[in-house]
């Protein structure tokens, strides 16, 4: 009777063994389906992650495509290369020569020579006195498509080459507004803010793949702020000078920026 009684505290009986085993399956399946539940949300955060800077990256390129050449900015830390259009449109745009910080104020520009501004030194894009790339309209010369010019009397708007061709004798009237298109001797011109309206593409549910990059557009249409700076849509007679656009992408994120023009 002892000796039994040894053996079995020495040992599991069946039906431990057989609990043990199945408390130890529980947990297994609790753990991996736990497991498996943060790993298909780990996968699902990154996706989401990926998509979102795919929808930045479409911005950042719609962006750079109106913003050609940026405005001068005070108090700017700017590199030899780089390139910026006077806030006070002269039809010439500027090139840093000597690396620095731009003024706190605007300096005069020149079409001769450098033009100091802080501790950084700019210089008129030497092909702009011979170039039609950009730059101020001029006229009975050839321009091709994607060329950009500023009415010699300016009034804030750019104008994008849209056909190309040789400019006429006599400058056209640059329109404020309007979708159509303007024509310049055998050139067609369109502004270039609604040529960004037109580029983007129309509101609705089919996917746009262009050099943008890959996105769906919910919103592309002109709008003004009234006086309450409340956002409305603009009515016939309105300056279209501000234009909203919205981009969604698979995941249904949205990302929302406005590109405007200052009028003169």
């Amino acid at each position: 009777m002892t000796e039994r009684k040894k053996f079995n505290k020495a040992g599991f009986t069946l039906i431990e063994i057989i609990v043990t085993v199945v408390i130890v399956a529980i947990l297994s399946i609790m753990i991996i389906t736990f497991l498996s539940d943060s790993f298909i949300k780990s996968g699902q955060s990154v996706r989401e992650i990926q998509k979102a800077a795919v929808l930045n990256k479409v911005m950042t390129n719609i962006t750079a495509d109106y913003n050609q050449y940026p405005r001068w900015r005070n108090s700017t830390s700017y590199s030899v290369g780089n390139e910026v259009l006077p806030i006070s449109t002269n039809g010439r745009y500027y090139t840093c020569v000597f690396a620095g910080t731009s003024g706190v104020s605007e300096p005069n520009w020149s079409d001769a020579g450098n033009v100091i501004d802080g501790t950084a030194k700019w210089n008129v894009r030497p092909w702009m006195l011979i170039s039609t790339r950009a730059g101020m309209w001029q006229s009975n010369v050839n321009y091709s498509v994607g060329d950009i010019v500023i009415p010699t009397n300016p009034n804030g708007h750019f104008y994008r080459c849209k056909m190309a061709g040789t400019s006429g004798a006599v400058e056209p009237s640059w329109p404020k507004t309007g979708g159509s298109t303007i024509n310049d001797g055998g050139i067609q011109w369109t502004r270039l803010i609604q040529y960004l309206k037109e580029a983007v593409g129309t509101p609705d549910l089919n996917i746009k793949n262009n050099s943008y990059g890959q996105y769906y557009v919910t919103i592309n249409k002109f709008i003004k702020f009234s006086g309450s700076n409340v956002e409305t849509d603009i009515v016939s007679g309105d300056p279209e000078n501000i234009l909203k656009i919205t981009l969604k992408n698979d995941e249904g994120e949205t990302l929302t920026a406005l590109f405007m023009v200052k009028e003169n």
